[in-house]
């Protein structure tokens, strides 16, 4: 027989105390824990030697910091604490898992600096082709918003303070600007680029706007519509103006994404699914809350599902222990869904650092990063019209599959 020893009250109330005091521990080691994506060398790049795919990356979020100092520069803005190009960095690249808002604050910072400016808007453009040939991005799929890149009275955005008087720069202006960097370093870099016009939270009444913008660009580089940014702090809810919108979209047989199961639950993956109709999920880790939704939605209907591995981490989306990532569960499922960076502007990333993340951090195989890849393709936005590029970069990316 075993003798149970009972506990008295003295020790029940110091084992509750350093409980406490574990979580607590626990908890400050969590708000003090810094990120870095991992250097990328040319074993990195030799390793994942097939084409990439990347269709959640933000053209507004992949702005080169150099880029920016160097226009801060030109047109004498000064911001108060950023003295020089390390200042600049500090103050834009978070290492500290934070917030969705908190993460997007970085972009009040420098999108003023850009705004209204064609000759700046074409520079990006065309700068993020470049840099994604440096990764060996075959294909990719840059989304924006139009309006936040314009300095019209109406859209109210803040300037710079010796901007001087609006110039009022059109969405139109915006988009051909942002066609003219991507045609050129198509060109030059032979990658692949098509657009996402983004609408956005707390700017409802722009996504009418935003649609028409879809429809008129759709046979130059313009390809399907997303709903982007942060509400409150969260992107739980869409309001009736957006909802419409995409359901107009759906009638037109234009193609969507949504940002959804970011910071908001499982039920906002329902609600764009059932309600906005769109064909990819942005983020859409948290669809795992609900193990019915989750095989419902990516196991049975396939809908592609865009995973920010980093991103998801930085913006307090995910655990921060990698091993426990949704796109380890995805992997093992052979559930639709690709690999991006989202904004490597607010995160110093690449595609070679996130796939770095996938495989060494989170587990996946090399041949699981590979079917990312053809995953992504396959569930690209190229539309009918280029149905012969679509169909070489398949080809492409099935004969560079790992043995």
């Amino acid at each position: 027989m075993h003798c149970k020893k009972k506990i008295g009250g003295v020790e029940f109330i110091l084992i509750i105390l350093c409980y406490i005091l574990i979580k607590h521990y626990q908890n400050i080691t969590q708000n003090e824990m810094k990120f870095y994506p991992p250097d990328v060398t040319k074993e990195t790049k030799s390793l994942f030697n097939f084409p990439l795919v990347e269709l959640h990356v933000h053209l507004d979020g992949s702005i080169r910091i150099e880029t920016i100092w160097d226009l801060m520069q030109k047109k004498n803005i000064h911001i108060e604490g950023i003295d020089s190009l390390v200042d600049l960095r500090n103050a834009l690249i978070t290492h500290k898992p934070d917030d969705l808002a908190g993460v997007l604050r970085a972009f009040d910072i420098f999108l003023p600096i850009v705004r209204g400016d064609l000759e700046a808007i074409e520079r990006i453009a065309y700068e993020m082709v470049e840099d994604q040939a440096k990764n060996n991005v075959c294909y990719f799929e840059a989304r924006y918003s139009p309006q936040f890149l314009s300095d019209k009275t109406e859209y109210g955005l803040p300037l710079p303070s010796n901007y001087g008087p609006r110039k009022e720069i059109s969405c139109e202006q915006i988009i051909e600007a942002v066609n003219r960097g991507f045609k050129r370093g198509e060109y030059d870099f032979g990658v692949v680029v098509r657009s996402i016009l983004c609408c956005i939270r707390g700017f409802e009444k722009w996504a009418k706007e935003v649609l028409y913008l879809v429809n008129k660009y759709q046979n130059d580089g313009v390809v399907a519509m997303d709903v982007a940014g942060s509400s409150g702090g969260a992107d739980e809810k869409y309001s009736h103006q957006v909802t419409e919108v995409f359901q107009k979209a759906h009638e037109l047989g234009i193609l969507t994404t949504a940002h959804a199961g970011e910071a908001g639950t499982y039920k906002e993956v329902i609600n764009v699914v059932e309600n906005l109709k769109v064909h990819r999920i942005g983020h859409g880790y948290h669809i795992l809350d609900d193990e019915e939704t989750y095989k419902k939605i990516a196991l049975h209907d396939r809908i592609h599902l865009e995973a920010c591995p980093y991103s998801s981490i930085m913006t307090g989306s995910c655990d921060t222990v990698w091993q426990n990532h949704p796109t380890k569960r995805w992997s093992e499922d052979d559930a639709n869904f690709s690999l991006s960076t989202d904004d490597p502007t607010c995160f110093g990333n690449s595609m070679q650092s996130d796939l770095l993340i996938a495989k060494n951090y989170i587990g996946l195989s090399l041949h699981q990063t590979w079917k990312c890849q053809l995953n992504a393709i396959e569930s690209c936005f190229l539309l009918d019209y280029d149905k012969a590029i679509r169909e070489k970069l398949i080809d492409q990316i099935k004969k560079s599959e790992p043995k």
